[in-house]
C-alpha cells in the first residue's frame, strides 16, 4: 500500500485498497475514490493528482529495457 504526504498541505494520502484513498489532515479524515469522487468523512476536498498517484493503478515495471533518451 502506498502512502504519501502532500508537499504543500501536509495531508497524508494513504491507499487502502480497491481504488480508495484515505486523506488525513489536522486530525480529520475523508475517504475518496482514486479518480476523485468523495465517499465519506470530514475532509471533503483532495488533490486529484495525489489521489491518482497514491490510489491509481500501478504500472508494470520496465524490465531489461534501457531508459528512453530524448534528443532535440
Amino acid at each position: 500500500m502506498r502512502k504519501k504526504r502532500h508537499p504543500l498541505s501536509g495531508a497524508i494520502y494513504e491507499d487502502i485498497g480497491e481504488g480508495r484513498v484515505r486523506v488525513s489532515r489536522n486530525g480529520a479524515s475523508g475517504l475518496f475514490h482514486a479518480e476523485g469522487r468523495w465517499l465519506e468523512g470530514e475532509v471533503t476536498q483532495a488533490d486529484l493528482e495525489m489521489l491518482v498517484w497514491v490510489g491509481g493503478r500501478e504500472l508494470p515495471q520496465r524490465r531489461g529495457m534501457a531508459p528512453e533518451i530524448v534528443r532535440d
